[in-house]
């Protein structure tokens, strides 16, 4: 996470204020142009925030024009400082004492973007579909990581953790309904590959995403977890969004290969498959969200937010834990069924 411009353009009455909020979270400079507009005098403040006083920054600001009109906040990246600026001792113990973590605003723009519906989103996922099913009924594995390269399932995925953190409904309904349409075009077009060509169905790669393991659900959570530690932290994803498409993707489109070639008992274990690495995808992912202090503002959203995680936390734990027993007691009949043979 780097140095970032805050710039706040607000009626120069509240000047002071913004002075006085930047003076307080420790900003590594700061200053201001006055403007005049139509309607009134107005001022534009700017400060150089560090990553660790961003947040606080940022939260205070709002607090303090809030019930004002004609403000606004504006989040500007920066790709250099010279000279580099050098914490005193007292600002280096505070740093070590803090967590350092993207902001909320900043972390919104970038999940909401990818948990959007778009032409992009669904190309991405017509491609990676192609790309995934050649490889799993080929047993090649290489192109089947190229694939995962898109990751078109980790943006809505994402977000519905995301929403489900902050307690925002309509992030969480557009991640649920990106996700559903993404998956029910791979499945689609995986039914139809399936109907009309002849495929290996007995590739160990297209084999593999119809059974479902403990080791399965480890992948996702552990996927789960790194994307949003990824992102919270404000390193890249992207690696992470081949681990995240490698639990998802390729469940979704043996399901689909299996249906179009009328093997429904291993289609059925495909979309277990699936199911079980959305359900850890999501719930790793909320509660990294959690533990990194991801929450609303307002007093009145972190209620809502708590009660939302709580029932996502319910929800998708009592799943996991409901899908975990019944793996381990179909691995226990299996060997109980193969001892009598």
């Amino acid at each position: 996470m780097a140095v970032r411009v805050i710039e706040v353009i607000a009626p120069a009455d509240k000047g002071q204020t913004i002075r006085r909020v930047f003076e307080e979270n420790r900003p590594i400079e700061s200053w201001s142009i006055a403007e005049q507009e139509e309607g009134g005098r107005r001022i534009v403040m700017r400060a150089l925030v560090d990553p660790d006083y961003q947040q606080s920054t940022l939260d205070a600001l709002q607090d303090s024009l809030s019930g004002t009109e004609g403000w606004r906040i504006v989040l500007q990246p920066t790709d250099a400082v010279i000279p580099k600026p050098e914490p005193d001792e007292e600002e280096e113990a505070t740093r070590e004492a803090q967590r350092r973590v993207t902001t909320r605003e900043v972390l919104y723009g970038q999940i909401e973007k990818g948990a959007r519906m778009s032409d992009d989103y669904l190309l991405f996922v017509a491609l990676s579909t192609v790309v995934a099913g050649a490889a799993l009924v080929t047993n090649n594995v290489a192109v089947l990581v190229g694939a995962m390269v898109i990751a078109p399932f980790l943006g809505p995925n994402l977000g519905f953790a995301f929403g489900a953190a902050l307690g925002d409904k309509k992030l969480m309904e557009e991640a649920a309904k990106t996700l559903a349409v993404g998956f029910a075009l791979a499945v689609g077009l995986s039914i139809i590959a399936g109907a009309i060509m002849p495929l290996n169905l007995n590739a160990q790669e297209l084999l593999d995403r119809t059974r479902i393991g403990l080791d399965g659900m480890a992948v996702a959570l552990a996927s789960g977890a790194c994307a949003a530690l990824a992102l919270t932290s404000g390193a890249s994803a992207s690696l992470v969004g081949v681990m995240v498409a490698v639990a998802l993707l390729p469940p979704a489109v043996a399901m689909g290969i299996m249906i179009g070639a009328g093997q429904g008992g291993a289609a059925l274990g495909a979309a277990e498959l699936f199911f079980v690495n959305v359900a850890s995808v999501n719930l790793a992912a909320l509660i990294v969200f959690r533990f990194r202090g991801i929450e609303p503002r307002e007093w009145l959203r972190k209620f809502e937010a708590r009660q939302s995680r709580r029932r996502a936390f319910i929800v998708l734990g009592g799943l996991l834990v409901l899908l975990a027993g019944l793996i381990v007691m179909q691995g226990y009949f299996s060997d109980f069924a193969g001892f009598f043979r």
